[in-house]
């Protein structure tokens, strides 16, 4: 469901990311870039990729970041949005929240893009306001160990070809 009716300025984006502990670091990158081309942006608009708190030791989060050259941010329960127009019942039963990409996309501003899924992840778009400061939104993502980042950043550029 695309959500907003107007079109967002360029470098305004933040997208809302949920996801499994089977999610990779390519996986979150082609639905992201799916969710971008579907909305009409380009990689240009993106201005951050932000998830739970949960996620902080997620690698394959930090190279999708590091793909698109920008930073992650991590938010606490109190900092999501509390309702998600597509609340995921199994996301309610194993954390307690209705949705992770919705809420953490929608605590940045306009949902854009509601919820896309592929097998182990999920994301969403949300427009921010031109005073939007991403340095204020949720935390900065502590990078994880330095050897499963590396894994996962050789595993996302060791895939895309000669």
């Amino acid at each position: 469901m695309t959500i907003g009716t107007e079109g967002p300025q360029q470098h305004s984006i933040v997208a809302g990311i949920g996801c499994g502990s089977a999610a990779t670091a390519i996986e979150i990158v082609t639905l992201l870039e799916a969710c971008l081309l579907e909305a009409g942006l380009s990689r240009s608009a993106l201005l951050a990729i932000a998830s739970h708190n949960r996620k902080r030791d997620m690698p394959p989060l930090y190279a999708a970041a590091a793909h698109f050259g920008v930073p992650l941010r991590l938010l606490d329960d109190t900092s999501l949005a509390h309702t998600a127009p597509s609340p995921s019942a199994r996301v309610a039963a194993a954390i307690g929240l209705p949705s992770i990409a919705e809420a953490v996309a929608a605590a940045a501003g306009r949902l854009l893009l509601g919820k896309r899924k592929s097998a182990h992840a999920t994301c969403a778009l949300a427009s921010c306001a031109p005073q939007f400061d991403v340095a204020r939104f949720g935390n900065a993502a502590p990078y994880p160990s330095s050897s499963a980042a590396m894994a996962s950043s050789t595993l996302l550029t060791s895939s895309a070809g000669p």
